[in-house]
């Protein structure tokens, strides 16, 4: 059913969608919520995200579905007259937060007081997110172009408050609003949620890697490194010889399901802020329903899975997603490191421009090639007096410090489309 304008949306939601609450105008801006994209609603919002994000698109939503308590899903889309104007997709998932006092800067009385209430604690809430708990990048909103900026923030911003007040009369507390992730060029515009009682904050960056168009093997990738990086990447090769890799099938996922669970919760465990948990069953949907938009690769060792990488293709880019790795064999057999030279073949075989490897292990990523992208984040907690020590907590978290590493010959670099080139090579050493 093709949605042609709002009054049959309307329509078609009032008789189908299993939540509805139609709200009065916000400066002329109309706000319907819903906790599914039916299929009155799928073909307006699709339209409207395009092509240049997966993680936006309702076959995505259709896969992931809601994952019980761990993550639920509010869908809004905006109208003007009959007109669709905009879509954003918002969950509703926990934070856990443990010892976070290891990751502020000790450099102050402030500053100590606050790591001495938070190292070893563990912090639990509820948080409603604009954008995707498990992605990095811009995978919260689109609107059409002509929609202006003031506009956007003011709608969105007012739909949250909607969400709050009515996830409050279910009984679920939202204790947080988080929106994310905004890259360099967002941040002008992105920073008038500011104005609207939000905070500000950098996160640690995303991993971008540039891909040569004309590489056709991982052969030629290794020919672009300096020799140093490239008898890294032959040694990392060497020494996961043994190791099988192959790409898993629904039914292999269905067979390995509490493997990739195990697997999973090996990196999760080991996170100091968590937002969401992954079901193992989400990836055999993910696979139904995206098909050779998604892949999910199996390391075996001698007949056992000891790791697993999953990444999404979209938009000429390569989206590193969930990993797991058993960890007792990770050193002796390289299996991280494996892992992301995976990555850079596939993303060779598949014709992208670059890898998204996203925000953790920044260093041996740059090792292999990546550059960092910075990230903002905004926040905003319900009670004022709690806003302000979320402010007071974020000013002193600071994004992690890592030694950038340039793994390709200058001649390279050169010719390579490095994002925001004069911006990494300060960070470069």
């Amino acid at each position: 059913m093709y949605c042609r304008n709002f009054k049959e949306f309307k329509e078609g939601a009032a008789r189908k969608s299993p939540t509805n609450a139609f709200v009065a105008d916000t400066n002329g801006i109309g706000i319907s919520l819903h906790s599914a994209l039916t299929e009155n609603i799928r073909d307006c919002w699709d339209k409207l995200v395009g092509d240049d994000t997966i993680f936006l698109h309702s076959r995505y939503f259709d896969a992931l579905g809601p994952l019980g308590e761990s993550l639920e899903y509010r869908f809004a889309c905006y109208t003007s007259g009959d007109d669709i104007i905009g879509i954003a997709a918002f969950q509703i998932t926990k934070a856990i937060g443990s010892d976070l006092g290891s990751n502020i800067e000790n450099n102050g009385t402030l500053s100590r007081l606050t790591n001495k209430f938070l190292r070893n604690r563990k912090i639990e809430f509820n948080v409603l997110v604009l954008g995707n708990s498990f992605a990095s990048g811009e995978h919260g909103f689109r609107f059409k172009k002509e929609i202006p900026r003031d506009t956007q923030i003011q709608v969105l911003v007012k739909t949250t408050e909607i969400i709050k007040v009515e996830e409050n009369k279910n009984g679920k507390r939202i204790s947080a609003t988080l929106i994310k992730d905004f890259y360099p060029e967002s941040f002008q515009w992105a920073d008038r949620f500011s104005g609207n009682g939000f905070s500000e904050f950098f996160v640690d960056p995303n991993m971008i890697m540039p891909v040569k168009a004309s590489w056709n093997s991982f052969e030629d990738y290794l020919n672009a490194l300096t020799s140093k990086y490239r008898t890294k990447a032959k040694a990392a090769i060497r020494r996961s010889k043994d190791i099988e890799i192959r790409e898993l099938s629904p039914e292999d996922m269905t067979i390995l399901e509490s493997d990739l669970l195990r697997l999973y919760e090996q990196v999760y465990d080991r996170a100091d802020f968590k937002l969401g948990k992954l079901d193992a069953r989400c990836f055999f949907n993910l696979k139904q329903h995206l098909e050779e938009c998604f892949s999910l690769k199996g390391f075996f060792l001698e007949g056992k899975l000891v790791g697993f990488q999953s990444s999404f293709v979209y938009d000429d880019c390569l989206d590193c997603h969930f990993i797991g790795i058993d960890y007792k064999l990770n050193h002796k057999y390289a299996i991280y490191s494996r892992m992301l030279y995976e990555y850079i073949d596939m993303a060779i075989q598949r014709k992208v421009s670059r890898i998204s490897f996203g925000r953790t292990a920044m260093e041996i990523k740059s090792t292999v090639g990546a550059f960092p992208v910075d990230m903002k984040i905004y926040i905003r907690h319900r009670a004022k007096a709690s806003n302000q020590l979320l402010k007071l907590i974020f000013g002193y978290v600071k994004p992690s410090e890592f030694n950038q590493r340039v793994a390709f010959k200058e001649t390279e670099l050169k010719e390579l489309p490095i994002p925001h080139k004069e911006e990494s090579a300060t960070k470069a050493s």
